[in-house]
């Protein structure tokens, strides 16, 4: 059982290093932006929106390992 808890640790720590990532890798692209291209960009996809928000995340070791 402890193996198991050490490579669901080591999961969770790398998804959380990968999204905070990510988002920098956001931030960056969105500071580079000009003005009209911050404007086009936004209709096509608005920059507030993370496809991922509407997502229900487990919050624990038992919920995420339930089916």
């Amino acid at each position: 059982a402890s193996e198991n808890q050490r490579l669901f640790n080591n999961a969770v720590i790398r998804v959380q290093h990968l999204h905070q990532l990510a988002a920098k890798m956001i931030n960056d692209f969105e500071d580079n932006l000009l003005p009209e291209e911050r404007r086009q960009l936004s209709k096509i996809f608005p920059l507030s929106f993370c496809n991922s928000d509407s997502i229900e995340a487990p919050t624990g070791k038992h919920e995420t390992q339930k089916k």
